[in-house]
């Protein structure tokens, strides 16, 4: 992408730039019918997760994946998914090391892929199932460390979305503070080549070798998820994965609210962004293609199945922002897909918890209590 602040998703492809609360009951929250009462947890017992799935193969769950989370593409939304996935099985992460020089326990590195400095080794007679913390994405690096079977899903964002969004997180001073006037951000998408490295404009691009990258990361990629649609990608993903519909349900995360974008750009720009990021867009476009066409194979209860994930993703919005108690949960029914489950107290702490704090938990369990 044209804005040198991150970098994105392959080494082969390097681009840049990258509750309100209401009082309980049924009578006060809007939407909330009998269906929905919440039920003191004290009254039934929860069929486990791993014994409570209709019409599915419990035992071929997919248990080994490569989460390639990128910055401003809701990944950390998708990422909780994988976290809690993990968190409930005991399963073992890739976590950054402590000498990461980036500071963050969920970023491994933005500026190589995955190597024996920038990670905590596996533990003593384990081996690493799942990766899902910021890093660039080598194959050869991914295959050293995970095991043979491992599924790999990427995510990507409206291009021109992401720009505004790492625009309104990261307010570059090189923008913001050197280019004078009212839409400093629009001045610069109008000749990006006076304020950026000539570096990061060496690639031409070359719609033949664009689309040979494109068509082999397709072949590494089981699914790249689209934010744009992000629960037909993850029922998709639940499938893929065989995975329970309790996995699969989520809470946005990390969402900006209030964001000012028409101070930062004007109704042209997004025209004069796609004529920079022709890579991005090529990226974008294939893999929107391609999940369009992966859904269109799954026949035509692929719907059913995401109308009952967003409903059950109401009811739980619903029922862990109105700030349930600890003895409370809401049952859900089950259907063709699952079986029944309990969104539970437990879980929601786990749907709205950060990522910092989430990878710290796994990281004393994984560890010991140690400061690491």
């Amino acid at each position: 992408m044209i804005l040198n602040i991150v970098c994105h998703m392959d080494q082969t492809y390097q681009g840049r730039m990258e509750d309100r609360r209401q009082v309980k009951g049924q009578s006060t929250v809007k939407g909330f019918t009998h269906s929905h009462i919440i039920i003191p947890k004290k009254v039934t017992t929860e069929p486990s997760i791993l014994t409570s799935i209709k019409n599915i193969d419990v035992g071929n769950e997919v248990r080994h994946v490569a989460f390639i989370k990128v910055y401003k593409a809701a990944s950390s939304t998708a990422q909780n998914v994988f976290l809690r996935f993990g968190w409930a099985r005991n399963l073992t992460f890739v976590l950054s090391s402590t000498r990461s020089k980036f500071g963050y326990s969920n970023v491994i590195s933005s500026t190589e892929s995955l190597t024996k400095s920038n990670i905590l080794p596996k533990p003593n007679g384990k081996h690493f199932d799942i990766q899902c913390s910021h890093i660039i994405y080598n194959k050869s690096a991914f295959e050293y460390f995970l095991p043979n079977d491992t599924i790999y899903i990427g995510i990507v964002r409206e291009p021109y979305e992401q720009y505004k969004s790492t625009l309104h997180y990261y307010r570059p001073r090189y923008i913001f503070k050197n280019i004078k006037g009212d839409f400093p951000a629009s001045i610069y998408i109008r000749d990006p080549l006076k304020y950026e490295p000539r570096s990061i404009f060496k690639y031409k691009f070359n719609s033949s070798e664009v689309r040979l990258i494109l068509e082999t990361l397709a072949s590494e990629f089981k699914l790249v998820i689209i934010s744009e649609q992000m629960e037909e990608s993850i029922v998709l993903m639940r499938r893929y994965l065989h995975w329970n519909m309790k996995d699969i349900v989520f809470l946005d995360q990390n969402v900006a609210f209030n964001k000012k974008d028409n101070r930062l750009v004007r109704p042209h720009d997004r025209h004069l962004y796609r004529q920079w990021a022709k890579l991005d867009y090529a990226l974008y476009d294939f893999f929107l293609r391609r999940l369009r066409a992966q859904i269109r194979d799954q026949g035509p209860d692929f719907d059913d199945e995401l109308i009952l994930l967003k409903e059950v993703r109401k009811d739980t919005s619903i029922f862990c922002l109105n700030d349930p108690k600890e003895d409370e949960f809401i049952p859900i029914n089950e259907s063709k897909w699952r079986g029944p489950f309990n969104i539970t107290w437990e879980d929601c702490k786990l749907f709205r918890m950060g990522e910092r704090l989430f990878q710290q938990i796994i990281r004393e369990r994984q560890y010991g209590p140690m400061h690491i």
